[in-house]
């Protein structure tokens, strides 16, 4: 029989203390401390950056990401085109399948992500250095 299935927000600061991301639905191939709700259509998770932090160029084969930023700011470039993104405390976004992007985030950045359809599709790309001024401030 069908129910509704919760997650605490105690047990969810909890596992965020000792990780910047938990997913909190999804079907994961990886473990985390957060006791996840099973679904194979989407995935969906916090993730929270004490400190200054980069993400990698990288792109999703069949993913998009639905973004809300909870708290803080972020930066993303669009690697192809070199277009910067600023999104701040408020601001809901999407990125699109097969956009190679990277991130820079001011720390206190909270975001809640969906993405859809579930999968681990995420393919790093090399930069040979090229973002690292781009990294290098905020």
């Amino acid at each position: 029989m069908k129910r509704i299935e919760v997650i605490s927000g105690e047990n969810i600061q909890l596992a965020l203390g000792s990780s910047k991301r938990q997913y909190l639905v999804g079907e994961l191939a990886l473990p985390q401390e957060l006791e996840y709700l099973r679904d194979p259509h989407v995935e969906a998770g916090i993730t929270e950056y004490t400190e200054y932090t980069i993400e990698k160029p990288h792109y999703h084969t069949t993913t998009t990401e639905y973004i809300y930023v909870l708290a803080g700011e972020s930066k993303y470039i669009n690697v192809k085109t070199r277009e910067e993104t600023f999104v701040k405390q408020g601001d809901f976004y999407l990125i699109h399948q097969g956009i190679t992007y990277a991130q820079k985030s001011k720390a206190g950045l909270k975001l809640l992500f969906f993405k859809y359809p579930s999968g681990n599709d995420k393919v790093t790309v090399e930069d040979n250095g090229s973002l690292d001024e781009w990294y290098s401030s905020f």
